[in-house]
C-alpha cells in the first residue's frame, strides 16, 4: 500500500475497490477503469461511481468511455468521451467548438495550395492566358496556354487542368514562383536554387546557350553562373509583352546577377552585349531588394541596405530619374530631387515610371505620366523625382500602358490615381491626384489588372472578404456578370475566407484568382485556351472552383 504525501495532505493508494473494505477520507481506489478519492471515513460498501457522495473522480480512465469499434476518445474541456466512428472517406477535423468532427473533405486532393506565384504582389500581374500554383508538397501545378513551354511539362499543349511542372527526382519544392507574360516560368526552390523553363531567344535562362528548355532547368547547378553556389532569394519581374526577356536575381548575400537581352545596357555590365550565362553586376553590394520596369526597354532598380537607390538600363522615358533620357549600363546611385538626403526602403518598377519609398514614408515617383499615374498633380512627365504622397506602406503600380496606380497607407487605406477609363482607379477621372478607394480601413493588400486600357482592381480586406472595381469583361470581377463597375462591389465567396489574390490574364481577357483559408483556389473571368481551367473554356462570371 503506497501513500503519496502533498505536505499535509496525503493520498493513499488501496488499489482496486473491495466493497467489504472499510475506506478513510482521502483513500484512492480503483474501479472501472477509473480512480475514486474517498470523502467520508469509515466508508463501507459504497460503490464509487460519479453519483456517490462518498467518493469523487480522482482520474478519469478509457474503460467505459468507449464502446463500440473506431470509436475516437477525446477530452471535451470536462471529461474524456468518445466520438463515433466516421463514414467512408470522412476525415477528422476541428469542428466550429474546437473538438473533434468528422467531415467529408471539400477539395478533390490530400494536396493543397500554399501560394500564388510573385506575380500576385500586384505590382507586375500579366500572364497571359496562364497560371500556376505552389502546392503544399512544393511542386507546382499550371494550366492554360502553354506556348513557348511555358507550363514546364515537357510539351506545347495547352491544359484545361492543373499540370505538374516536370521537376526531375530530388527537387526540394518551390519556395517561389514567378511567370514572365508569355515567355518564361522561374522558381527559387526551398535551397535558394534558381529553376527556369520555357522561351530562351535571348539567353535569360542562363543554360550557356539560346535553346528554349521544355521542363525547369537549375540554373544554379551550372557553374558557368555567377549565381552557383549563391542562395537566390528575389528575381524582378519585368512587364509588359514585348519579348527581348533579361533575367535579373537577388542573392542573399546582396549581389546582383543578370542574364539576357542587353540591348540598352539593362544588365548592368557597361556594354550592350547579350548574355546566355548570370553575370554578377558590378558596383553593386549589400543590396535588399530589386524591381524591374517594362520588357524590352527594361530599366532595373536597387535598394542598398544603407538606404541607396540605384537604377540602369532603358532611360527614353525619363524612367531612372536621373533628369535625362539617356541610357545608364551600369548602376549608377540615384539621389536627386526629391530623393536627396533620403534613405529608401523600397523601390517599384512600372511600365514607363517609378516609384520610391523612403524610410518616413513618404513616396517619391518619376518618368512618364500621361495620366497622372505619378499622383504629384499634373499629368507632366518628371524626369527627377518629386515626391507625391507621405504614411505609404505599399505600392501597386501600373503595369502595361494606360496605367494606373494604388498605394496602401500605414493606416491601411487604399488610393488611386492615373487612367479612369472603366472607372479602374474608382473615379472615372484621369489625373494626377490621390483618391480613396472607398473600401473602409482594413486593406491587406490590392491588385490591377489592366491592359490596352481594360482597368480593374480588387482588394482584400482582413475579414478575408474581396471588393473589386473596374473593368468586367468576360465576368473578370467575379461579380456573376460582365457589367463594368463603377464602383467598389463585395465579390460573393461564402463560408471561406480568402488569405490572397491575384490578376491575371491580357487585354480585354482577363480575371482574378482567389486563395482561401482552407487551400483551395477560385478564378474568375476569361477561360479561352483554358486560362480559367475549365474543359469547354467557357467564362465563369463568378469564382470558379479550381479541381486539383
Amino acid at each position: 500500500m503506497g501513500t503519496v504525501s502533498l505536505g499535509k495532505i496525503a493520498f493513499t493508494w488501496r488499489g482496486a475497490y473491495d466493497a467489504s473494505a472499510t475506506y478513510a477520507r482521502q483513500d484512492v481506489v480503483g474501479h472501472n477503469g477509473d480512480s475514486f478519492v474517498c470523502l467520508v471515513d469509515a466508508t463501507t460498501g459504497v460503490t464509487p461511481d460519479a453519483t456517490s457522495t462518498a467518493w469523487d473522480l480522482f482520474a478519469q480512465g478509457t474503460q467505459g468511455v468507449s464502446s463500440a469499434p473506431g470509436e475516437v476518445i477525446y477530452f471535451d474541456g470536462n471529461q474524456l468521451v468518445a466520438l463515433p466512428a466516421g463514414q467512408s472517406g470522412q476525415v477528422l477535423t476541428l469542428g466550429a467548438q474546437g473538438v473533434p468532427v468528422w467531415a467529408t473533405p471539400d477539395v478533390r486532393s490530400g494536396t493543397k495550395v500554399l501560394k500564388l506565384p510573385e506575380n500576385a504582389k500586384g505590382a507586375q500581374p500579366n500572364s497571359y492566358r496562364q497560371f500556376g500554383l505552389i502546392m503544399t508538397d512544393g511542386s507546382i501545378r499550371a494550366w492554360g496556354r502553354n506556348a513557348n513551354w511555358k507550363l514546364g511539362d515537357g510539351t506545347t499543349y495547352a491544359r484545361s487542368y492543373p499540370a505538374r511542372t516536370a521537376f526531375p527526382p530530388g527537387f526540394p519544392g518551390a519556395a517561389k514562383l514567378y511567370y514572365s507574360q508569355d515567355t518564361n516560368g522561374y522558381c527559387i526552390d526551398k535551397n535558394g536554387q534558381l529553376w527556369g523553363w520555357g522561351y530562351n531567344g535571348y539567353g535569360q535562362l542562363g543554360t550557356g546557350n539560346t535553346a528554349n528548355q521544355p521542363v525547369p532547368v537549375n540554373m544554379s547547378a551550372n557553374a558557368s553562373n555567377s549565381i552557383a553556389g549563391k542562395m537566390v532569394v528575389d528575381l524582378a519581374l519585368n512587364c509588359g509583352g514585348e519579348g527581348y526577356n533579361s533575367t535579373l536575381v537577388l542573392c542573399s548575400d546582396g549581389t546582383v546577377h543578370a542574364c539576357g537581352y542587353n540591348g540598352y545596357g539593362q544588365l548592368g555590365l557597361g556594354d550592350t552585349n547579350q548574355r546566355n550565362n548570370f553575370v554578377q553586376l558590378p558596383v553593386l553590394a549589400g543590396i535588399t531588394q530589386i524591381a524591374g520596369g517594362r520588357e524590352r526597354y527594361t530599366a532595373y532598380y536597387a535598394v542598398k541596405n544603407d538606404g541607396t537607390l540605384y537604377s540602369w538600363g532603358y532611360n527614353g522615358n525619363g524612367q531612372l530619374g536621373d533628369g535625362t533620357t539617356n541610357q545608364a549600363n551600369v548602376a549608377m546611385p540615384r539621389a536627386g530631387g526629391s530623393l536627396a538626403g533620403k534613405t529608401i526602403v523600397k523601390v517599384f518598377g512600372a511600365y514607363v515610371h517609378a516609384f520610391a519609398l523612403d524610410s518616413t514614408g513618404a513616396l517619391h515617383a518619376w518618368g512618364v505620366n500621361d495620366y497622372g499615374q505619378l499622383g504629384n498633380g499634373n499629368t507632366a512627365n518628371q524626369y527627377t523625382p518629386v515626391q507625391v504622397a507621405t504614411n505609404v506602406v505599399e505600392v501597386y503600380a501600373g503595369s502595361y500602358d494606360y496605367p494606373i496606380t494604388y498605394l496602401k497607407k500605414a493606416d491601411k487605406t487604399l488610393w488611386a490615381c492615373g487612367y479612369g477609363g472603366y472607372w479602374g482607379n474608382a473615379n472615372g477621372s484621369s489625373g494626377g491626384n490621390w483618391n480613396q478607394v472607398p473600401v473602409g480601413n482594413t486593406v491587406v493588400k490590392a491588385v490591377h489588372g489592366g491592359t490596352a486600357s481594360y482597368n480593374y482592381g480588387a482588394a482584400l480586406m482582413e475579414n478575408g472578404t474581396v471588393y473589386a472595381w473596374g473593368y468586367n469583361g468576360n465576368g473578370a470581377l467575379g461579380l456573376g456578370d460582365a457589367t463594368n463597375r463603377s464602383s467598389v462591389e463585395l465579390v460573393r465567396i461564402a463560408q471561406r475566407k480568402v488569405v490572397d489574390i491575384s490578376s491575371y490574364g491580357w487585354s480585354s481577357e482577363q480575371g482574378l484568382v482567389f486563395l482561401l483559408d482552407d487551400g483551395q483556389v477560385l478564378a474568375s473571368g476569361y477561360a479561352g485556351e483554358a486560362q480559367l481551367p475549365e474543359d469547354d473554356s467557357e467564362t465563369s462570371y463568378v469564382p470558379y472552383p479550381v479541381i486539383l
